[in-house]
């Protein structure tokens, strides 16, 4: 028993953590497992693509997305980054030659001109091949280094890459992420289970400056999910179920930015803005439509019967909690729908 309760004891800890198993994380590392032995096996012996199999294995692990659509945008965008970094650097080493100032300037004009594109990003891959085109120098026929050979390199190991990240994107998200979506939204659902178990515990004391961290940083993870939702959406337009998550997760959104809201008025006032009692509720309520999402329960009586008990419960009108109520009970009625 001893032994046996040990080996589950090794297991659980070598295993990953219920968020990262949510989030697919183990057919991400499935996936990147098959795109690098792709991409060896094929081309590392290859004459041309042999000679820089780090843009291509680098690339590719970049352009691994859980749905295909963000995967050829990301492709995109590190095709674009590198054909800026490589031709900026590629003109000043051509025209100043290769030493101790054109090596930083290639560098920072990248960034300059990435800052004058977007302000607020530079890409680090547009900088990787700024430094990239003045490290990998490849030679022409003659012997002599070109730096047209580099970049002409550089864009097509990158494109391989990408190609076949894109193939493996495209096959999981056809064969394994049908559910991806559920089991994201599962993942919000308790994450707002547990901020609320917190609130509950910690309120009294006011001190809940972590718990508006975490409930700041839930806030990318629900927009995460509703844009990997949108990118289905364009790809595969019908599908009832793929519009009740949508509804779903703008109202789950809603209901945790007034837990916010919450959670702030008490940081800065002695006692709290909404009774505790009503905040048990709503997280039964959750309770029950993480059930019916996790287990795809075709009997929806229990989180009718609490959708109902919610309905009932007498709050008062334009105060956070209200706000609260009406957005848990909209969530609720679109896993009600089927």
């Amino acid at each position: 028993m001893k032994v046996r309760q040990s080996i589950k004891g090794l297991i659980d800890k070598i295993k990953l953590g219920r968020q990262a198993t949510l989030f697919d994380s183990y057919l991400y590392v499935v996936k990147g497992f098959l795109s690098i032995f792709t991409g060896y096996v094929l081309f590392h012996n290859h004459s041309v693509l042999g000679n820089d199999m780090i843009s291509l294995l680098f690339g590719m692990m970049l352009t691994l997305e859980p749905v295909n659509t963000v995967g050829i945008k990301s492709g995109f965008n590190q095709i674009r980054a590198t054909v800026l970094g490589g031709i900026v650097t590629a003109v000043l080493v051509s025209l100043f030659g290769l030493n101790a100032l054109t090596v930083p300037l290639g560098v920072a004009l990248t960034m300059y001109i990435s800052l004058k594109f977007n302000w607020r990003f530079v890409s680090p891959v547009a900088i990787f091949t700024a430094i990239y085109m003045t490290q990998y120098i490849q030679l022409d026929a003659m012997g002599a280094p070109s730096m047209w050979i580099t970049l002409r390199l550089r864009i097509l190991a990158l494109g391989t890459g990408v190609a076949i990240a894109i193939f493996y994107n495209y096959l999981f998200s056809l064969v394994f992420y049908k559910g991806m979506i559920r089991k994201r939204i599962v993942y919000i659902i308790e994450s707002l289970e547990t901020h609320l178990n917190t609130y509950l515990l910690e309120e009294a004391t006011g001190d809940l400056a972590s718990l508006k961290a975490d409930i700041t940083r839930l806030f990318s993870d629900i927009d995460l999910v509703i844009s990997h939702l949108l990118d289905i959406k364009k790809v595969n337009r019908r599908g009832s179920q793929n519009e009740n998550y949508g509804e779903a997760l703008w109202e789950l959104r809603d209901f945790t930015h007034y837990f916010l809201d919450v959670i702030m008025y008490r940081m800065k006032h002695k006692c709290g803005v909404v009774d505790l009692q009503m905040l048990v509720q709503f997280r039964n309520l959750l309770i029950e439509i993480q059930k019916v999402i996790e287990n795809k329960n075709s009997d929806r009586s229990s989180l009718k019967r609490r959708y109902e008990e919610n309905l009932s419960l007498n709050i008062e009108l334009d105060s956070y909690l209200s706000a609260m109520h009406q957005s848990s009970l909209a969530a609720a009625k679109c896993f009600l729908k089927g």
